[in-house]
């Protein structure tokens, strides 16, 4: 009987600790699923690649693993810009609640 309750508790435990790990590691999933308008926020696109925002307000998007920035010259960086003006409270809480996840995503291109 000692040795069944043991083997339960010991059990429980392990199926606690499996739970608690992919917490505990920080890590996040990154989705290929089109972001949508959510925290009353609407991402924006660069050539497929959904546009970011520094703490300045500088667009910029993730391709290969890394950070490209949106070029200034581009006719469309100051579009970006304004549209960072105008909803970036909003970014915020989008990119904090589900942003992030999508950083491996691009989708339709110009």
């Amino acid at each position: 009987m000692l040795k069944s309750a043991l083997s339960i508790h010991s059990f429980a435990l392990a199926a606690v600790m499996a739970g608690l790990v992919p917490l505990a590691s920080g890590c996040y999933a990154e989705v290929d699923t089109p972001p949508e308008y959510a925290e009353g926020y609407q991402p924006q696109f660069y050539d497929g690649y959904v546009v970011y925002y520094d703490e300045g307000g500088r667009p910029y998007y993730y391709a290969n693993g890394g950070v490209a920035w949106i070029p200034q010259s581009s006719p469309l960086y100051i579009g970006y810009v304004n549209h960072w003006r105008t909803y970036g409270v909003a970014y915020r809480g989008w990119y904090a609640h589900r942003g992030y996840r999508y950083r491996a995503y691009r989708g339709y291109r110009r």
